[in-house]
């Protein structure tokens, strides 16, 4: 994800920067940030540095990502995913994605949502999932950590181990183990607690059980 803000920054100054001043910004040290301009080097995203007291980084201002990377079906369906999702999950439409994309091709950007926002109406029966950015960040550490957690629902507590999300045409789900594959929906989950308690077993995928 980085990678990717760094590249988004670079496009969006249109001009040049430090190494210390990306590293100060992203919290990291200076050789993280090389090692990352160097992956974006590799990736072929043209990098241009400057050496002695007046140095630094830019990218070449000819460049731009859209053209390069994605093709026009690409982009299409990659803004239409963005457009639709932004309108399921409120965390997911914080990071604001589409608007660093206008940052890169504005005009096509927009065009693209022109269209959506006409054609493509999403009149959902319930309130998009507010609010529940930490609750994301506790199942997903804990999914990193193997890790049980507990599940403050209107009803009672339960303590599973998370696998990972399910979406459903009902909307956003839990794939969970607790001596069974079960799966709940998200919109049921008040809060939640990571545990002590660690799971390092074998985990049968959702696409092997489909609950």
């Amino acid at each position: 994800m980085r990678l990717l803000e760094i590249l988004f920054y670079l496009l969006k100054t249109n001009s040049r920067t430090t190494i210390k001043k990306l590293a100060d910004m992203f919290d990291v040290s200076d050789k993280t940030i090389q090692r990352d301009l160097d992956k974006l080097s590799l990736l072929g995203i043209p990098i241009i540095s400057y050496r002695g007291v007046n140095g630094g980084i830019e990218l070449d201002r000819n460049y731009i990502i859209a053209k390069y990377i994605l093709t026009e079906s690409d982009y299409k369906d990659l803004i239409l995913s963005l457009y639709i999702s932004e309108h399921i999950d409120s965390h997911l439409k914080n990071t604001d994605l589409i608007e660093k994309f206008k940052m890169v091709d504005s005009d096509r950007c927009n065009e693209i949502l022109e269209k959506l926002e006409e054609r493509f109406i999403i009149d959902l029966d319930e309130e998009p999932v507010r609010d529940k950015k930490d609750v994301y960040n506790v199942i997903e550490s804990a999914m990193d950590n193997k890790s049980f957690v507990k599940l403050k629902l209107e009803d009672n507590v339960i303590e599973i181990f998370p696998i990972s999300y399910v979406l459903k045409r009902e909307g956003l789900n839990l794939y969970y183990y607790d001596g069974e594959y079960k799966l709940i929906s998200m919109n049921m989950v008040l809060d939640v607690w990571e545990c002590d308690r660690h799971y390092y077993g074998p985990i049968v995928k959702y696409n092997k059980v489909k609950v």
